[in-house]
């Protein structure tokens, strides 16, 4: 009787063990660019449906081989690139995207929404009404947009509670393609006094660790530039923890130093962009664990290299899909020259980024 007391007991111990690790580890993933271009919309496009309904575009597919970590992450982020909810639905150089394209994000496991970011304005006030609406019908969060100061002093930072864990989220953009934003919205902006003011909220808050998205960088440059760096620098002095930027449609380097991962771009998610290292992203998986003093450590990330399968291509709807899961399928693709151009690309971009 003794005996087998002490085997429930050990097997108690070693479950709230268990349970106390998992509860000290919190998981985050982190996806780039969401795009909906023209011909997008015109592939997701319902045959015969009104275009002015959201419900008339498919958007399933996008998600279909990615969201295995997005749901499974306890916090997963993505950069919305787009306005949404107001018709006409339109592609670049002036995106409006429906809805359904925001409820396909959340469902796939998407916990927080970027909207700060150069294409929040195309659509001028109308837009960000539009926006403002969808994000507040979501489940998920959001942040980089707030109704009006008020609303940004309550609620820039994001914060988010999991697992024991209290993380800030600052995103912020370098511009709005020359739009003004319209009174009285407020968006993140790449203003020094407004960041160092999101991160001083943070930290009067409790915050254990803060995460700043910036919208930043030079568009299709592989390399970071010098301000970056600058910024960069100026981040991790004010109090940031971590770092993870998106907006030059194609990835930069992810880098592991003293404890920090800054990740540069993480280049499109999904989108109709064919250029040189356009269609490659970064899915970045990291993992926060406290330690017995009650710090927070970044573990090493772990990067998984993304395709865009564009429409016609790889599957008849756009999806992206894990690279390494398909180097071995070529006659998976609809178009083998896609294929082709997948290895060919992602050969040279782990050239240029051999750690990962």
């Amino acid at each position: 009787m003794k005996r087998i007391l002490l085997i429930v007991l050990m097997m108690a111990a070693a479950t709230s063990a268990s349970l106390g690790a998992e509860r000290d580890t919190l998981h985050m993933s982190f996806i780039g660019d969401v795009m909906a271009h023209y011909r997008q919309l015109k592939v997701a496009r319902i045959p015969g449906a009104d275009s002015t309904k959201s419900s008339s575009y498919d958007f399933s597919s996008y998600y279909k081989y990615t969201r295995k970590w997005l749901e499974k992450s306890d916090i997963s982020v993505a950069n919305m690139e787009n306005p949404v909810g107001l018709a006409p639905y339109t592609g670049y150089p002036i995106f409006s995207a429906p809805e359904s394209i925001v409820t396909e994000t959340v469902n796939a496991g998407v916990d927080l929404l970027l909207a700060a970011n150069n294409h929040i304005c195309d659509k001028g006030r109308r837009g960000l009404d539009s926006t403002w609406a969808v994000y507040q019908r979501t489940p998920a969060r959001y942040t980089g947009m707030w109704r009006d100061t008020m609303d940004e002093q309550m609620n820039n930072p994001a914060i988010i509670m999991c697992r024991g864990f209290k993380i800030a989220f600052i995103n912020f953009s370098y511009g709005f393609n020359g739009f003004e934003i319209p009174a009285p919205y407020v968006l993140g902006s790449m203003d020094s006094l407004q960041v160092k003011r999101a991160i001083a909220r943070a930290k009067d808050r409790d915050a254990d660790y803060i995460v700043a998205l910036p919208h930043w960088g030079v568009e299709y440059n592989l390399d970071y530039s010098a301000e970056q760096r600058r910024w960069r620098d100026n981040l991790y002095r004010w109090g940031a923890d971590m770092i993870v930027g998106s907006h030059p449609h194609v990835p930069q380097a992810v880098e592991y130093k003293d404890g920090r991962i800054t990740a540069y771009s993480l280049g499109n998610f999904i989108s109709n962009m064919s250029i040189a290292n356009g269609q490659i992203g970064i899915l970045l998986n990291v993992s926060l664990v406290r330690n017995e003093d009650g710090t927070i450590e970044a573990l090493p990330p772990e990067v998984i290299w993304l395709w865009c399968g564009r429409g016609g291509f790889f599957e008849e709807n756009y999806t992206t899909i894990p690279i390494e899961e398909w180097l071995d399928r070529p006659d998976e693709f609809i178009n083998r020259a896609q294929y082709d151009k997948m290895v060919r690309e992602y050969t040279r971009i782990k050239q240029k980024f051999p750690q990962y």
